[in-house]
């Protein structure tokens, strides 16, 4: 399956901030070609719930609040319950969804997760962002600490997003996994894009980190993105090739 963001993102270095301030009625909004996504969605979400799909106590309180504030552009997803209502807005929303709770450090809550990129949720939920995001390079040193104070400080119903991209050795967006290494000369090569962006809900104090993400074969993708693919792959250290499952010699 090959998707396309309405909206491409630059592509950055990953270990970049990046964030910017876009408007509210942006967020989470429906875009052209979403129907796709949202059957794969659903499937996943019927089928692989437990892989997907989790909801801890204390997130009921965010999730019923998401759900009334998105319900002018995603309908009615209100369930009998928090997780049914995640379930219902993971279904209708083409964006994975994360909920993190109101505190000093952050802990990840809940969370919607149909299109991972090599991790799983299982192992992540209840776990501040340290924690969850232990297996990137750099983070701890870096941004682990920008990043925490970003979101306790961040002001409600303010909404800011970043980019992030990767490269696959297909076209599959659950992807729980590290897939094999791959070359950005390599004729499966796809390239995979994220726009994430944070909320913070006014009520409940959660914040929302989404996430779009859409995949295409790189050699679809326009000249002057394959020129940057490639500037930063010739950039990234041999940790981040790693992490990233990028070929060491693929630059």
């Amino acid at each position: 399956m090959t998707t396309t963001s309405a909206a491409p993102s630059p592509i950055v270095h990953p270990q970049t901030m990046g964030l910017e301030a876009a408007p509210l009625d942006q967020w989470l909004a429906p875009q052209p070609g979403d129907e796709t996504l949202l059957a794969q969605r659903r499937r996943l979400i019927a089928e692989h719930g437990g892989d997907v799909l989790a909801v801890l106590p204390e997130a009921a309180s965010a999730i019923s609040e998401l759900a009334a504030r998105v319900k002018d552009r995603l309908g009615d997803t209100t369930g009998l319950d928090a997780r049914t209502t995640l379930a219902n807005l993971g279904g209708a929303c083409a964006e994975d969804i994360c909920v993190m709770s109101a505190e000093e450090h952050p802990r990840l809550i809940a969370a919607v997760l149909c299109f991972p990129n090599r991790w799983k949720l299982a192992e992540k939920i209840g776990r501040n962002l340290t924690v969850v995001h232990g297996p990137v390079p750099d983070y701890v040193d870096t941004i682990a600490a920008p990043v925490e104070r970003f979101i306790v400080k961040l002001k409600p119903l303010r909404h800011y997003r970043r980019s992030n991209w990767g490269l696959a050795a297909g076209a599959d967006l659950f992807t729980p996994n590290p897939g094999p290494p791959v070359s950005p000369n390599d004729k499966n090569c796809h390239l995979r894009r994220e726009t994430q962006s944070l909320v913070k809900l006014p009520d409940a104090n959660a914040t929302v980190f989404s996430i779009r993400t859409s995949i295409l074969p790189l050699a679809d993708a326009p000249a002057e993105v394959r020129t940057a693919v490639a500037a930063q792959v010739n950039e990234l250290s041999g940790a981040w090739k790693s992490y990233k499952s990028i070929t060491p010699t693929g630059t």
